[in-house]
């Protein structure tokens, strides 16, 4: 109870501090902006008409059921995501694991602690997207008060399974086969689950609400598995929701929860041993002989960044998990179904309008790594550039370039994908990567003023990040600046349809308009680009002076 007692004298006391309030205000806002979004989203699906009518049909009655298990399933995805992105650092890099190896604690209190850690945080995060939908079925239920009080108990039953299985596993598994190529292979299974779970987030906030109606109603028909740990959670719910207690699924979840701390406590003995075999395996080292730096300050900047990507197994291995989704997502037309089949619209034209689409939401998804690489995860060399003399701007005109080439990788990905999935024809390609170039400038002129807003990216004395739960602001902050500037092009898109629509649109005339729509995106790409490194220069000398 004193590690446990410990944790909770450490949350109570983050407002007592100016760091702790930032961290509480930027977790907070954050959780709050998701569970906002996602209360829209659910409201706006149970408002599609025929909705409970076709539950009530496709699952034999038990509607409210099959929108609690539905709701319900994102528990699971939050927790396999976080299983995998936190595994290492909750139990192999805690900063307190040297004093809890040394103190006199049984072997397997650290691993149960590392649980309990990662568990507060995967339920806070599965209360944010799967709460406001449960609520939301409960509102019209109409449910007695106490109902609402299960919602927590719910949550929680369904993510804490899936995530103390997803630890004991990783744990098992560097207990018995520790070695370098272990640690790569990890971190390869978390950049998939983080990229998984970003595209999965952003198709269920952001899809078309009919669309999700139709996968709800096949979920509820049987079409797709229910996870395990979901159902005495949702049968619970759904009692609740008509005004009764269901004891045989409170038993049922009580159960869940005993059988999996003492499964838990069970492997976590083997905690120690894991430890040190984690310890005693090395990533491997990939190093070639490098000639002359450039003298170029923005030069070496770049240098740098691409020397550290180089460096990082992790980093290459994640960008070839994210062809793969890349071009999963490109195999199922996500998003551009309906595109594709306008009989209105020529074929290149919904091609190259298909292609566009691809692209931004691949950007969308690595919009974020790539912003750490402006300031945010720039921790080592902060004190070198605080030291430095020489101008802000020339910093990040090196590091804005390394970014530049990078978003390069979703631009191709999607090029070859649009090639091998739509059979594109070369000129069709070419037109879109023209155009994906002036968007690339645009996500990096929003890319820049986001990464470096000095309330989500200021470092400490030592260059640590100070953000703590900001980045879930950070992302929001730069999905919804992506939204906002691209409404010209949007807009642009909506007046063709309906030009389209009334008066038929001519392959002609659109290859006769194609040097004006790509001239406009490459300047309206360079102007964000200029916007972004005048107010990025401003805020990188903000953050670079002594506090």
């Amino acid at each position: 109870m004193n590690l446990l007692l410990a944790d909770v004298r450490a949350l109570a006391g983050l407002p007592r501090t100016a760091a702790g309030r930032r961290v509480l205000a930027a977790s907070g806002g954050g959780l709050l902006l998701l569970g906002l979004l996602s209360w829209w989203f659910a409201n706006a699906l149970l408002d599609q008409p025929g909705l409970v009518v076709a539950l009530h049909d496709a699952s034999d009655g038990r509607s409210q059921a099959a929108l609690c298990a539905h709701a319900l399933t994102a528990c699971p995805m939050v927790a396999a995501w976080l299983g995998l992105a936190l595994a290492q650092r909750t139990l192999f890099e805690a900063p307190e694991l040297a004093l809890w190896r040394l103190a006199p604690l049984p072997p397997w209190r650290p691993a149960l602690q590392a649980l309990l850690r990662a568990g507060f945080a995967a339920t806070l995060w599965a209360l944010a997207i799967a709460g406001p939908g449960l609520v939301a079925v409960l509102r019209r239920g109409p449910a007695p008060a106490w109902a609402y009080a299960l919602t927590p108990l719910a949550v929680v039953a369904a993510t804490l399974p899936t995530l103390a299985a997803s630890l004991a596993a990783q744990l098992l598994i560097v207990r018995f086969l520790a070695g370098r190529w272990l640690r790569l292979l990890l971190v390869v299974f978390a950049a998939a689950g983080s990229i998984g779970f970003s595209t999965w987030l952003m198709l269920a906030l952001f899809g078309k609400p009919h669309d999700h109606a139709r996968d709800v109603v096949a979920f509820a028909a049987g079409e797709r598995a229910t996870p395990w740990s979901v159902g005495p959670a949702a049968a619970l719910l759904a009692a609740a929701a008509r005004g009764e207690l269901d004891l045989r699924a409170l038993r049922d979840l009580a159960l869940w929860l005993l059988a999996t701390f003492a499964g838990f406590r069970l492997v976590s003995r083997a905690h120690p041993a894991a430890c040190e075999r984690h310890l005693a395996a090395e990533l491997p080292a990939w190093r070639r002989g490098g000639g002359r730096w450039p003298a170029g300050l923005a030069a070496n900047v770049l240098r740098k960044e691409f020397a550290q990507v180089a460096q990082q197994p992790g980093a290459l291995v994640g960008f070839l998990v994210f062809a793969v989704l890349v071009f999963a997502m490109c195999q199922r037309r996500v998003l551009v179904a309906g595109v594709l089949a306008a009989p209105s619209l020529p074929a290149d034209v919904a091609a190259f309008a298909a292609l566009l689409a691809w692209w931004f939401l691949a950007v969308l998804l690595v919009l974020y790594a790539h912003m750490g690489r402006i300031a945010q995860w720039d921790g080592p060399q902060w004190a070198l550039w605080q030291c430095a003399p020489a101008a802000p701007g020339a910093i990040l005109r090196g590091k804005m370039l390394a970014v530049l080439a990078l978003l390069g990788w979703p631009l191709l990905l999607v090029a070859f994908a649009g090639v091998a999935v739509l059979d594109a024809r070369a000129d069709v390609v070419l037109a879109y990567a023209a155009t994906a170039l002036g968007g690339s400038g645009m996500a990096l002129g929003v890319l820049t003023i986001v990464g470096t807003i000095p309330v989500l990216v200021r470092h400490d004395g030592d260059g640590g990040s100070l953000q703590g739960g900001k980045g879930l602001v950070a992302a929001l902050l730069l999905v919804v600046g992506m939204q906002v500037a691209a409404l010209p092009a949007l807009y642009a898109w909506h007046r063709l349809g309906e030009h389209a629509a009334d008066h038929g649109l001519a392959l002609d005339d659109a290859w006769r308009a194609a040097p004006a729509v790509i001239g406009a995106a490459l300047a309206y790409g360079a102007a964000w680009c200029g916007l972004g490194w005048l107010v990025g220069s401003w805020n990188f000398a903000r953050l670079l002076r002594p506090r």
